[in-house]
């Protein structure tokens, strides 16, 4: 009897156990608000979408080596874009606060651009349509550079010179715009030979010309966050603190003059996408668990990704070497 009451007591200390478990599990997602769930159910739901349709495809049984790494690009630039997507129904506000004043029915173009990102996510992952989605996504990118990112970088530098966050941002775009026009030119090459070459060389130079400016960025400040090298300081948790940011200047200065070059571009490209794929996992996704509540949080791990995703995509598009 006093055996079965030891057990006794051991079940119910392992069921309480359990319990306060859970209750915590519960309370971490009680305590995320609906915008960021939002942004992770999609973000979830695309990549998901994007690793069955490699497999169902037979793409990943056909790659080889580092080429399976490349096959990665398209889901690592469609899951952030289709949350962030969402983010223009969640926070539909402070988006069209983003537009320019000129530009007529803010709220309109804001759930527009939004349905268009998750509806062109997921057709880059499935590769439904994915080269008209990837076309009209280097535009719509290269649009943002021309209508606002330039100006907001053009009325900075008037206002404080000595501010390097503007052409971040407005390089950042522009490589967005350089992975998608990549994958357009990679899924235009058996039938337009030459015009994929053109669309490829464009989308080199709007990748290669932020990887190079970052690569400066980085080297001058060490305690920013690495990658994309935004606003914030690298946070006294991350592992290696600096060490990431100096890792990525050094592989984007070698491999972004050969990008410009035109030497070993696919080698290239893939080497700064593995480098971007190692510091998100080493710091932004860290960030987004400890700032699990918090959309910036989620934002600098699907922004980095992103722009993975976009080196990746190029990589994808640049001639194999032998």
């Amino acid at each position: 009897m006093k055996g079965t009451g030891i057990i006794g007591n051991s079940v119910n200390l392992a069921a309480g156990h359990s319990y306060a478990i859970g209750a915590f599990v519960i309370g971490a997602f009680a305590a995320i608000p609906g915008e960021v769930t939002w942004s992770y159910v999609v973000f979830g739901g695309i990549f998901v979408i994007g690793l069955a349709t490699i497999f169902l495809r037979g793409d990943w049984q056909k790659a080889r080596g580092i080429d399976r790494l490349i096959l990665f690009g398209p889901i690592f630039y469609a899951a952030p874009l289709a949350a962030f997507g969402t983010e223009h129904f969640t926070l539909a506000q402070a988006i069209a606060s983003l537009v320019p004043s000129w530009i007529p029915w803010h709220l309109f173009w804001t759930y527009l651009v939004g349905a268009c990102f998750i509806a062109a996510g997921l057709s880059v992952a499935t590769k439904i349509y994915a080269r008209l989605s990837a076309s009209l996504l280097a535009l719509t990118f290269f649009l943002f550079v021309a209508v606002m990112d330039a100006p907001g970088w053009a009325r900075s530098w008037a206002h404080d010179q000595l501010s390097r966050f503007p052409p971040t941002l407005t390089l950042r775009e522009l490589a967005f715009s350089g992975g998608a026009l990549a994958l357009a030119a990679s899924l235009s090459r058996q039938s337009r030979e030459r015009g994929a070459q053109i669309l490829a060389t464009v989308a080199r130079y709007f990748v290669a010309i932020p990887i190079v400016f970052y690569s400066f960025e980085q080297f001058l400040h060490g305690d920013y966050v690495p990658g994309v090298p935004l606003n914030r300081l690298t946070p006294d948790y991350i592992h290696g603190h600096a060490t990431w940011t100096y890792l990525a200047a050094t592989v984007y200065a070698v491999a972004g003059i050969l990008l410009l070059i035109g030497k070993k571009t696919r080698a290239a490209a893939t080497w700064v996408g593995l480098t971007v794929l190692v510091v998100e996992l080493a710091v932004y996704v860290p960030i987004a668990v400890a700032e699990r509540a918090s959309i910036n949080g989620f934002n600098y791990m699907a922004d980095t990704l992103m722009f993975c995703g976009a080196v990746f995509l190029l990589a994808g598009a640049m001639p194999r070497e032998a």
